[in-house]
């Protein structure tokens, strides 16, 4: 979580491959109506060329009919030599919105390639191909913001060849969900309700929180656990506090056994902290404060391992435990940069404490916004010290990145490519509105002078939050990398104009109640856009 006055994250470009000019292809490309679910004319080369066109070097992309994915005929590109070569196809008549585009590949040692779109209202769009001896299917996220787009495939190489085979390119559309663990942050709930909050379903109804969310395909709970909430922190010259007896492993327990009565995984995320951390603010507890690093890596192993094992004591093992919260930089005052053997001690440190209390539950490691060097050089070190770990997490919020949906799926894509692990967005969210529940307040997204959005306009509405939601949860499950999704507290209500009993500090707004699901009545009812977590 972002938190005011702390930091401001700055947005991060996604690297674009390797391409041709847009303008040499528009003039080069045949148009194509779309009107079917497969929008693209001869997705699997059955008919040749027809459809398709090839700019580049001459002869250098063909049909074959050596071992196609399906058919008698696929795309071949290859020749003598070097050579640099797409074939693509132009859409016109596109709604705006996400679409995915995917395809069958088989990458036979060409130096370069990739699915790509382009001229689509949007920046080009990449995804590197990997390669394979084998078919492997491969999707790239479209962001579409006019009435047509080019859609294809590149490679550049001077040796190899690239099958490919059985396109398609769709148009992202609500449905009944899909095997995709999709929930969010809950730790609030039991401070929420002792100050008196109360929730209600889109009819009315008063009941627990957890109540209104599992009926609508709620199935991930996410716990946060700090070492002793309550004491005093001092960062940037001012001292800060949580609220004393909420956000600790009792509470966690409490909540998660809550959660698993109503059908639904843990997410155990620990901040090895007695406060928030971040990127920027990664402050051990005061009871480890003047550690040495053995001390520090036995501190965290017993922490962790006793965390769990109460957690399990009490009936419930964690799906998933996240050891650590973007933790890009440092943990526990332990700077990445400067020493990493010794971040990374302190990591496996943590890591072995959940093989050894729980060894069925996943660890997930969560950095934050998104960046190929930042995670490029995290995942090479990570190798490099030998970190046991099954998860990459990430946090990818549109207003402070300011990317696309598609842009959004297509790193989470990259980042179980070279990482080799599956991906979770552990960080997310939409706003419904963009006024604060009180007066005088100004949310979170409005305070940092954020797009709501991103580059899109879906709305700061509840329908807006609903499409927004829903395509975002597509997007990320068609990536085939992606196998979880925490929204940013779903939960999130607000008590009064300023200080809330809830809010982000003792003596503090709570900020995010703009990006929940939940209105501002005095009892929170749900809004429509909910349903998105059993219709994406």
């Amino acid at each position: 979580m972002q938190i005011r006055k702390l930091r401001k994250r700055t947005a991060t470009a996604i690297a674009a491959g390797l391409a041709l000019p847009a303008a040499t292809l528009a003039t080069a490309s045949p148009s194509v109506q779309a009107s079917e679910a497969n929008l693209l004319t001869n997705s699997g080369f059955e008919s040749g060329l027809a459809g398709w066109t090839n700019v580049g070097t001459a002869k250098s992309a063909y049909t074959g009919t050596t071992n196609p994915h399906s058919g008698s005929t696929d795309l071949v590109h290859g020749a003598n030599g070097q050579w640099s070569v797409n074939t693509v196809q132009t859409l016109t008549g596109l709604t705006k919105g996400t679409y995915t585009l995917t395809a069958w590949v088989k990458n036979n040692g060409v130096t370069s390639a990739g699915l790509q779109a382009y001229s689509c209202g949007d920046t080009t769009q990449t995804l590197d191909l990997p390669t394979s001896s084998q078919w492997q299917r491969v999707t790239l996220s479209v962001s579409v913001r006019s009435s047509s787009c080019t859609v294809g495939i590149w490679s550049n190489s001077s040796g190899g060849t690239l099958q490919a085979d059985d396109f398609s390119f769709t148009r992202i559309t609500a449905g009944p969900g899909g095997a995709m663990d999709v929930g969010g942050d809950i730790t609030y709930r039991r401070l929420n309700a002792a100050a008196g909050a109360q929730y209600a379903d889109s009819a009315g109804n008063k009941k627990d929180v957890l109540d209104v969310l599992a009926p609508q395909g709620f199935n991930l709970a996410r716990i946060r656990v700090y070492n002793k909430p309550g004491n005093f922190v001092t960062t940037n010259g001012q001292r800060y506090q949580l609220q004393p007896g909420w956000q600790d492993i009792d509470d966690a327990v409490k909540n998660a056994q809550a959660a698993k009565a109503r059908g639904m995984k843990v997410l155990l995320t620990f901040h090895y902290s007695d406060f928030w951390t971040n990127p920027g603010m990664q402050i051990r507890p005061e009871d480890w404060a003047g550690y040495s690093q053995s001390q520090l890596e036995k501190a965290i192993y017993d922490f962790t391992a006793a965390s769990v094992q109460k957690m399990r004591a009490a009936g419930v093992t964690p799906a998933y435990v996240s050891i650590g919260n973007e933790i890009n930089n440092a943990l526990a005052d332990v700077d990445r940069w400067t020493t990493p053997a010794d971040y990374f001690a302190l990591l496996s440190s943590a890591s072995k404490a959940v093989r050894d209390t729980s060894p069925t539950s996943k660890i997930a490691i969560h950095l934050t916004t998104p960046g190929r060097d930042l995670y490029a050089g995290w995942i090479s070190d990570a190798k490099k010290y030998g970190l046991d770990y099954d998860i990459m997490g990430v946090s990818l919020y549109p207003f402070w990145t300011d990317m696309s949906i598609a842009s959004l799926a297509n790193f989470a894509s990259w980042v179980g490519s070279a990482s080799g692990k599956p991906v979770m967005a552990l960080e997310t969210g939409y706003p419904w509105t963009l006024k604060a529940s009180g007066a005088s307040e100004t949310t979170l997204i409005a305070g940092n002078q954020l797009d709501p959005d991103g580059p899109e306009n879906y709305g700061a509405s509840p329908e807006g939050q609903l499409r927004w939601t829903r395509e975002f949860f597509r997007a990320m499950h068609n990536t085939g990398k992606v196998v979880g999704i925490s929204y940013w507290d779903p939960i999130a209500i607000d008590f009064a104009d300023g200080a809330d009993p809830n809010g982000w500090i003792v003596g503090g707004d709570n900020e995010v109640e703009d990006t929940s699901f939940f209105d501002y009545n005095r009892t929170h009812k749900a809004l429509p856009s909910l349903s998105a977590f059993r219709t994406w």
